[in-house]
């Protein structure tokens, strides 16, 4: 799967939300993949905009 910044992670999740949740259609439109998607805006939907922040090699508080 490709790289993808923060911000194309929030586009993506909109998009999808705003198409009645099309994940096939915003995984098309974004060229990644059905699961991505899903994963991306299930997190969203569990933590808000910060579960789409990449947490890897992120310092501890």
């Amino acid at each position: 799967s490709r790289k993808t910044t923060y911000e194309e992670r929030l586009e993506v999740v909109r998009y999808c939300l705003a198409n009645n949740r099309e994940y096939k259609l915003a995984a098309e439109h974004y060229n990644l993949s059905y699961s991505q998607v899903y994963q991306w805006v299930k997190k969203y939907e569990e933590e808000g905009e910060e579960g789409l922040r990449d947490r890897r090699g992120r310092k501890q508080k």
